[in-house]
């Protein structure tokens, strides 16, 4: 399967072309300066040489008709526009719906444009690539991969800002984080190296390029990183400012700073480049000029540094400690000073570098990726070679092929895993009771099943033994109030809950549930969820089963093992899910981007 990648900015198309059986690169390029009389082309194909000349490229669409083709021309890559199966096009922001890839529709495309508000230099170019490439390519599937999706779990504590929270509610405002491709990209790298699963990891990931960001990840899910709603907050970056006091722009806005010139001064004319006088602020120029003695780029450089070091012991204390800090970019990659500068007095993290190692680190001549701490450090200090195309590229073969596509070796009919975090579904007059009469709740993200979706808004939970804060809610409200928890939850609440069906909730204990307008006690509707299997009728006709049926199903992986008492529920909207709480899906070291393999029928319940 070939899957063409392309990232769409304001002057320029960027490319890559994957088959997807090997993950091998078949060709990749860029076409600069795009909408002017001078566009350049560089071209490159694998066993070719290299191809760089001055091409005609008014428009995107311009642009991406001369790479394609290239790409069928006689001895090209592709033998027919028609042997391409996806374009999977990198977009910025995805805001709270888009989180995860998707194939892209009218719905898709309006979302991409409002997040265009947060991500006004980067979406609308993308936009314009996706246009284009639909047109040029009408038959091919088009599919959206998003920087701030791998972020999309980040938990409230670290997406929240302390702003009144009627700007979240109402506007989205909050933390979303980027460099996606390339911190998922990192982490799977770094456990194929540990020769262990991402889920068993806790890293710190470090993308230091013109734009930088660090990311907190645990068991393959971000849940800190340092870019915010834009990305402007954070580290120093090339030219950007990163992280700075708001009072400042207050002032400059008082004493007559327009908010253009301030966009210009914090995205263009602030971080290296802002410090050290060296306009490009490419860290290569800043560093030779701070060896030869310049004391404004020697600053520039210890501030980059403090504040990297200053993050990564953040999040490590965020995680609780980490089994390796994982390193990529220009920057990353390629100044063993700078890893030694970060890591020099780590060693209270289990941190150590083993010099020579750091010093001849060449991740892209070394399978991609080279550890470079001492023998014996407990935390590993992993130079990797990053390649977000290619992550973005498997992300596509995922969403076009379906789940299988993450586990191969799956061969019997393949049914995608959701993984159910506690939840609570609302009635009209408690929901009135928690967040006030006639309270509408807002939007956050849509769910796998249609016309159902994760509020902004959350609850607590108060049980005998214990609480449970910032619990999600899930829209639409229904007749009756109902909250779906684990076992462990249970036992940090102190009840004891039976396994149920949805909706079946006679005989259920209750609790106490809070709000920020008030709190009631729940007299029934907690339960352990019953897994079970949404199914549309053509899905129970393809596996032969009906509704209320109970199957069982294979997991592979790591902790393969046989799950019964599956419960079939069919109706004409549902989409093909599986649901287990998080206790279960742990268990059998399940996500929300595994399978399962469909075995058969357990029982007949009803036909």
């Amino acid at each position: 399967m070939k899957v063409l990648v392309l990232n769409a900015g304001s002057t320029s198309v960027k490319y890559q072309l994957y088959e997807m059986d090997t993950e091998t690169r078949l060709a990749y390029g860029k076409i600069e300066r795009v909408g002017s009389a001078s566009a350049q082309l560089s071209h490159s194909e694998l066993g070719s040489a290299k191809l760089n000349e001055a091409c005609s490229a008014p428009d995107a669409r311009a642009a991406i008709d001369k790479i394609l083709a290239l790409l069928v021309r006689d001895g090209g890559p592709v033998p027919r526009l028609e042997d391409i199966a996806a374009v999977g096009h990198r977009v910025v922001h995805g805001g709270e719906r888009l989180v995860r890839p998707v194939i892209i529709d009218d719905e898709v495309r309006r979302t991409i444009a409002e997040c265009a508000e947060y991500a006004p230099l980067h979406n609308p170019p993308a936009l314009t690539g996706i246009e284009a490439a639909t047109a040029a390519l009408p038959g091919v599937v088009q599919i959206a991969v998003f920087d701030t999706a791998f972020h999309g779990e980040l938990p409230p504590p670290a997406f929240t800002y302390a702003l009144p929270h009627a700007l979240y509610l109402e506007r989205g405002i909050r933390r979303y984080g980027f460099h996606g491709p390339s911190h998922q990209f990192m982490a799977l790298a770094a456990a194929e190296h540990l020769k262990t699963h991402v889920t068993r990891l806790k890293l710190v990931t470090c993308h230091l390029g013109g734009g930088a960001s660090v990311t907190a990840i645990d068991g393959g899910v971000s849940v800190d990183t340092s870019m915010g709603m834009t990305p402007l907050e954070g580290l120093v970056m090339g030219t950007r400012a990163g992280d700075l006091d708001p009072g400042v722009l207050l002032l400059l806005t008082r004493r007559g700073m327009k908010a253009e010139e301030l966009d210009a001064m914090l995205n263009k004319q602030s971080g290296l480049a802002g410090l050290s006088g060296i306009p490009s602020g490419d860290f290569r120029d800043v560093e030779l000029a701070a060896n030869g003695g310049d004391v404004r780029a020697r600053l520039a450089i210890d501030v980059f540094t403090h504040r990297l070091r200053k993050y990564i012991g953040a999040y490590a204390a965020v995680l609780g400690g980490i089994d390796a800090l994982v390193f990529t970019g220009g920057i990353g990659e390629n100044s063993p000073s700078l890893r030694a500068a970060v890591c020099d007095g780590l060693l209270y993290m289990g941190i150590a570098l083993d010099g020579e190692a750091n010093a001849s680190a060449n991740p892209a001549t070394r399978g991609g990726i080279v550890d470079v701490a001492a023998a014996r450090a407990p935390t590993r200090v992993l130079v990797v070679a990053t390649e977000e195309e290619k992550m973005i590229a498997r992300e596509v073969a995922r969403c076009l092929r379906g789940p299988t596509a993450a586990i191969r070796s799956v061969h019997a009919k393949p049914i995608p895993v959701g993984v159910s975090v506690r939840h609570v579904h609302l009635s009209r007059a408690h929901c009135d009771a928690l967040f006030g009469k006639d309270y509408e709740l807002s939007k956050r993200r849509d769910v796998t099943q249609k016309g159902q979706y994760v509020t902004r808004e959350t609850v607590d939970l108060i049980g005998p033994k214990g609480e449970l804060r910032g619990v999600a809610v899930i829209n639409p409200l229904r007749e009756t109030t109902q909250v779906e928890i684990a076992k462990t939850d249970a036992f940090a609440l102190g009840v004891s809950p039976p396994i149920r069906e949805s909706g079946q909730l006679d005989g259920t204990p209750g609790l106490r549930l809070r709000g920020p307008a008030g709190e009631f006690e729940l007299d029934k509707g907690v339960i352990l969820a019953l897994r079970h299997v949404h199914m549309s009728p053509d899905d129970a006709q393809a596996f032969g089963v009906g509704d209320k049926d109970v199957i069982t199903v294979r997991v592979e992986g790591d902790r393969e093992m046989t799950m019964g008492d599956v419960l079939v529920r069919v109706r004409e909207d549902f989409v093909l899910d599986m649901h287990i709480d998080t206790d279960e899906a742990n268990g059998a070291g399940l996500g929300n981007d595994s399978v399962v393999a469909f075995e058969g029928i357990q029982a007949q319940r009803r036909r």
